[in-house]
């Protein structure tokens, strides 16, 4: 799954960065990028700010690219969506890229969620800006989810949808469950 691939992605680099810290003093700007775009993939949120708290000031001032990277992070965590997309929406270097799109594709899908958990009702002209999208491609996506939007009025009436890996255990699996915990506990 990507997000194992970008987990795994992740544990190397931090340990490169290691490597590099004792062999040079310092890692190169290519590996500060990729491992602060890691972090904000995996809303890794604190990792993502002390890591950019630790890259040397002179490596920022190389690469802009960091900036831009950490102006995604700052964006999320600062929990200013319409600001999220903006930020998202530069061009990035190969390495960058994907880590970026997966990070743009993820918090859309998290935001959606939480807009058919919180909103009974929301007008379009705010969706849009919550979820990064123009109102075409937001009308498009309200009518693949099968929620409901009066045009005359402009409000979208969001369907709440589980996630589908919540699926419930028979109850005869559950009770055997408790009952091989109860012989576990009696020996």
């Amino acid at each position: 799954s990507p997000v194992e691939d970008i987990r795994e992605m992740v544990k190397k680099l931090e340990t490169q960065e290691l490597e590099s810290q004792l062999r040079e003093g310092r890692a190169g700007a290519e590996l500060y990028g990729e491992l602060l775009a890691g972090y904000i993939a995996l809303t890794r949120l604190p990792e993502a700010k002390f890591l950019w708290k630790r890259i040397p000031d002179a490596t920022k001032q190389e690469n802009a690219e960091l900036g831009k990277i950490w102006e995604v992070g700052k964006s999320i965590w600062n929990r200013d969506n319409p600001r999220v997309f903006q930020t998202l929406q530069v061009e990035w270097s190969t390495p960058i890229a994907p880590l970026m799109e997966y990070t743009l594709k993820s918090f859309r899908e998290e935001t959606i969620q939480l807009v058919s958990k919180a909103y009974s009702s929301i007008r379009i002209s705010d969706l849009t800006q919550y979820i990064g999208l123009d109102e075409q491609a937001t009308t498009q996506l309200i009518n693949d989810m099968g929620w409901s939007w009066n045009q005359q009025t402009g409000m979208v009436t969001p369907v709440c949808k589980r996630k589908e890996s919540l699926k419930l255990e028979s109850l005869s699996v559950q009770q055997q469950r408790v009952a091989d915990f109860i012989a576990y506990l009696e020996n």
